[in-house]
């Protein structure tokens, strides 16, 4: 028995591993073209907006596609469907490096987006499925270092491509990882999976262990109340992260000068620091269990900070700016981690897991799709002090929204004891 479990947490683990090193493959192939958006602009001569568009069409397509996704991602062959798209994806960022018409890589990011739009769901539905209800948190801190560890791996490539002159590399690399990423998936798939997925079926709605009927109705509503919350809260916090993500390399070689090998180099700090992200959500989650009083005490210290970097900017303190920007990225992604990885993981037996990851995922980029046209938009028209003055704002409605939604939740609760 000791000698079968030993197996068992091992091909748990190497499932856990493969399903990193997929995820992780897909930023590569993702962030590629915000890691290098100031030498698109330059290359093809085009303004913020223009360059901002892309990633818009590429934000629409991955968020609408992860909520399908997840609606369907129960009926899916995973062991067909992410390998094909891993190569779609691959062929999309090789057709990019080629091309020297600007205006089709708005299609060609639309299909890689709708082409990677798949993994998240379908990943979380393969672990929820294979992986003990006491291997969650872990399941959760491993692929919550997935972002921050691609982030890291292609800006650092395209921080020293764009030394060289040759930025279109970053898409060539995503052009080869991901097929690559595809093969080993397919190579593996039946091996780690095979005698592992749980005899039980997930329900689509929530059911209390209580035969109670009212209570087990009580506990569906108040899991459905937190997906609403959580997936309002997901925009406003892609809105953050992706857009610092995105945006960063220009205000540094704008506000300060730098040339743009160098201020994509230092943005490097922004994923770095995101890989603490999700250990510090499962650390807090231990003593804070609802996951929207987790999100409004990030949002808190997300709000003063962002008010400190506005002072900042206009100043010529880079390095504690940059730091200021780092901890804002570090925030942003603790929230992402909990209502993307560790919540939809702890929904297991109550809901769907693909289900809830693929729709809140997919809210998550419409608030990336805001901050990629948006932000540039407001650049262009205001300046960035006003991209960061509207964090705020998107900061301040969030504790605000959650505050409110504590207080109601601690009066119910207190007239239910009296």
């Amino acid at each position: 028995m000791a000698v079968h479990r030993r197996k068992r947490i091992s091909q748990h683990g190497l499932l856990l591993g493969l399903c990193w090193i997929i995820y992780t493959c897909s930023l590569i192939g993702k962030m590629n073209y915000g890691a290098n958006i100031t030498q698109v602009e330059a290359y093809f001569n085009v303004s913020h907006a223009d360059a901002g568009m892309v990633s818009t069409f590429y934000f629409f397509a991955y968020g609408a596609g992860q909520i399908i996704n997840g609606l369907f991602c129960k009926k899916y062959n995973l062991k067909y469907v992410i390998f094909s798209c891993l190569f779609v994806a691959g062929g999309a960022n090789i057709a990019i490096g080629f091309t020297k018409n600007f205006e089709i890589i708005k299609y060609l990011w639309l299909l890689n987006g709708a082409s990677l739009s798949v993994l998240w769901p379908g990943l979380i539905r393969l672990l929820s499925e294979n992986l003990n209800k006491e291997e969650m948190s872990r399941a959760s801190v491993v692929m919550g270092t997935t972002t921050a560890t691609g982030t890291f791996i292609i800006y650092g490539l395209s921080a020293i491509f764009a030394a060289l002159g040759i930025f279109k590399f970053a898409f060539y690399t995503a052009g080869v990882c991901l097929p690559l990423s595809g093969v080993l998936w397919i190579c593996s798939y039946e091996k780690l999976t095979k005698k592992t997925e749980v005899a039980e079926e997930e329900t689509v709605l929530p059911v209390s262990d209580t035969t109670n009927a009212d209570t087990s109705a009580k506990a569906n509503k108040a899991i459905w109340v937190t997906v609403v919350l959580l997936a309002l809260f997901a925009v406003a916090i892609n809105l953050i992260k992706d857009g610092l993500t995105t945006w960063v390399p220009s205000i540094l070689n704008e506000r300060y000068g730098l040339p743009a090998s160098v201020s994509i180099l230092l943005t490097l700090l922004l994923p770095v620091v995101g890989i603490f992200g999700s250990m510090v959500t499962v650390t807090i989650n231990k003593y804070v269990p609802d996951f929207v009083c987790i999100v409004t005490i990030i949002f808190s210290a997300i709000a003063l900070l962002t008010g400190a970097i506005i002072g900042l900017l206009n100043t010529h303190l880079v390095a504690v700016t940059l730091i200021g920007f780092a901890v804002v990225k570090c925030l942003a992604s603790c929230a992402n981690g909990a209502v993307t990885s560790l919540f939809p993981l702890r929904m297991k037996g109550k809901v769907n897991s693909g289900l809830i990851a693929g729709v809140l995922n997919g809210c998550c980029y419409v608030g990336s799709t805001i901050s990629s046209y948006g932000f540039g938009f407001v650049a262009d028209t205001w300046g960035w002090n006003a991209v960061f003055e509207l964090i705020l704002g998107v900061a301040i409605a969030v504790v605000v929204i959650g505050g409110v939604y504590t207080i109601v939740k601690y009066v119910a609760k207190k007239k239910t004891n009296e």
